[in-house]
């Protein structure tokens, strides 16, 4: 009786784990509130403001799932592998801050769609290096920093092979080790490298480019299919009006 009544308790748990995944999108709407982890130094897609508050065009777009759901956004800021980890645990409802596709990350999260592709992968560099960088075999013992956890760290492990890599946590970081010399790059995709040369006229970016094809994804809870579903429905509305590039100019117009 006592192992009928433990198998029996057991299948109840796994019912009701089941039951608990199946339901976030409904949880999301119940409780009112979406939560998105972000990694605010990818400026335009976020970045945090002269007032403290975290913006960009995927906030934007996030906004607007958030009032498609009838929900408040709840954006909460980490460091971008802190954002991975959150996703993967379920501590949050989505992930979003400029990730690309990597097989890997599927083990832990569901991904979404391409909901913007963010164009060539580049190295920022000091002003009056960039045509000195026009090969990988140009960045042989020099060192490259690259965000932990991005693409551009992996691009950098294998592109770059005779470079050593510097992992930083935040972009500004590393555009700072650019100008002052702790690293002589740092990899960053187009969109990105746009708004730092904006405002850094002593960097430019080198004649080397990664080869990369892809764009940016958004990351959500694994096994949560009624909430990834929803979300690839609201991009393929996203990609089919052109809204995400509204978004880009809306941002970069106020800068």
């Amino acid at each position: 009786m006592k192992k009928l009544f433990a198998l029996v308790l057991a299948i109840a748990m796994i019912m009701t784990c089941s039951l608990a995944m199946a339901d976030r999108l409904a949880d999301i709407q119940a409780t009112g509130k979406l939560v998105v982890a972000t990694s605010p130094d990818w400026p335009p897609y976020e970045y945090i403001d002269d007032d403290g508050n975290v913006v960009g065009t995927d906030v934007l777009m996030m906004q607007w799932m958030a009032d498609q759901l009838g929900v408040e956004l709840e954006i909460q800021s980490m460091a971008f592998d802190t954002c991975l980890a959150a996703v993967g645990r379920g501590d949050v409802d989505m992930m979003i801050a400029g990730l690309t596709y990597d097989e890997e990350r599927t083990n832990a999260m569901d991904l979404t769609g391409i909901y913007w592709n963010e164009g060539d992968q580049g190295l920022l560099v000091k002003k009056g290096m960039g045509a000195t960088y026009n090969s990988a075999e140009a960045f042989a013992g020099k060192t490259v920093a690259a965000q932990n956890g991005t693409n551009q760290q992996i691009m950098v492990e294998e592109q770059l092979t005779g470079a050593t890599l510097e992992l930083i946590t935040k972009i500004p970081d590393g555009v700072n080790m650019v100008k002052n010399g702790r690293v002589d790059a740092l990899a960053v995709p187009k969109t990105v490298y746009d708004s730092v040369l904006a405002e850094n006229d002593d960097l430019e970016i080198a004649e080397f480019a990664f080869d990369f094809e892809g764009g940016n994804y958004i990351a959500s809870v694994k096994g949560e299919e009624a909430l990834t579903e929803k979300i690839q429905e609201m991009i393929d509305q996203i990609n089919e009006e052109g809204l995400y590039q509204q978004w880009v100019d809306q941002i970069l117009l106020a800068k």
